[in-house]
């Protein structure tokens, strides 16, 4: 990864960027949403002669089809090895955008210009990309760096309320593994409450920390799956989830993960209750589900033995031991398992 730009206003960089680095077309990658939303932007900023794929805004879109589709579509645009995706949307966008362009004639550069705070803080950063297959979150996917990651805090005020307060599940995450100032700064307010400059820096304070994990650790071997915090219960619960008529969004379902795994590391002695409680009630306070909805725990444990991060039919589950310490490659019985999510 080259470059991360962060700041209020900086999309016009992008155009800078193509105009140094690159020599052939323009494909851009974004949801119905965003483009309605930004297409006076992208008009200003991308050249007029683009192949512009347009894909259905939500979780739904992170599979196989899309992804042909995308690779058809830029077949049928004569694009080759020289040509650049941009990826402009949510995490969803970063997702599957990255991972067509990775695969796309065995690799072409792709940049992530994320428009969530989830994406800003989280998915666009570090070089996983992926769909979703058989029922299973983000089963198969690639890694590999975008060339550069624009992320400008002027998108964040077309976010719905909901999408806006989900980005801040990962930014708790990152305080809650690895930094306890950043966690007091992130939950000192409710998220409506942070002006423009503190958003900013909310977004560098977890981009700093996510890029650092990831720099040592790329390909998720060691010390990156302290990321993984809450996401082993919190993929299993948004799985299900997509399966009713009530969805959770992907950052609503990681606060219950994390929620339920802080409560495992409680149960196996390795954080006090009083910490448990602080954690739950920051995500509380900014607005985040904390109850899991009424899955048959049986459900969750099926859809837990499918986890990507299961090795040899063992899971391996990051814990806290404290408001900014994590450690990877803990094994949880069953019984303890079913009692955090009574």
């Amino acid at each position: 990864m080259d470059e991360i730009h962060i700041g209020s206003g900086i999309i016009h960089k992008i155009s800078r960027l193509i105009v140094v680095r690159q020599q052939g077309s323009i494909a851009l990658i974004t949801d119905q949403a965003v483009e309605k939303l930004l297409r006076a932007k992208i008009a200003k900023i991308l050249p007029e002669k683009l192949v512009k794929i347009v894909l259905p805004k939500g979780e739904q879109t992170k599979n196989i089809e899309t992804v042909q589709r995308i690779w058809q579509k830029l077949l049928e645009n004569g694009c080759d090895r020289q040509t650049l995706v941009i990826n402009l949307g949510g995490g969803v966008i970063s997702d599957v955008g990255g991972f067509a362009a990775s695969t796309y004639m065995r690799g072409i550069n792709f940049i992530n210009v994320p428009t969530t705070l989830l994406a800003q803080v989280d998915a666009s950063v570090g070089g996983k990309t992926g769909i979703n297959f058989a029922g299973v979150k983000n089963l198969i996917g690639i890694f590999n760096q975008p060339l550069a990651i624009f992320c400008d805090i002027n998108f964040l005020s077309t976010l719905p309320d909901r999408e806006f307060t989900e980005g801040f599940t990962e930014a708790i995450k990152h305080g809650i593994i690895a930094d306890k100032a950043y966690f007091d700064f992130v939950t000192a307010k409710k998220p409506k409450d942070f002006n423009k400059k503190e958003l900013e820096e909310i977004v560098v304070g977890s981009v700093n920390i996510k890029a650092g994990i990831v720099k040592g650790d790329e390909k998720d071997a060691g010390k990156r799956k302290i990321l993984n915090f809450g996401h082993t219960i919190g993929h299993a619960v948004e799985a299900l989830s997509q399966e009713t008529d009530k969805p959770l969004l992907h950052g609503e379902a990681i606060s219950i993960g994390m929620a339920i795994e802080a409560k495992i590391s409680q149960l196996l002695g390795l954080i006090s209750k009083e910490e448990v409680n602080r954690i739950k009630k920051a995500l509380d306070n900014a607005g985040l589900p904390l109850q899991m909805p009424d899955f048959p725990t049986e459900a969750i444990l099926t859809k837990i033995k499918s986890d990507k991060k299961s090795e040899e039919g063992k899971i391996n589950w990051t814990l806290v031991t404290g408001i900014g310490k994590a450690i990877i490659n803990q094994q949880v019985d069953n019984q303890i398992l079913k009692k955090a999510l009574i």
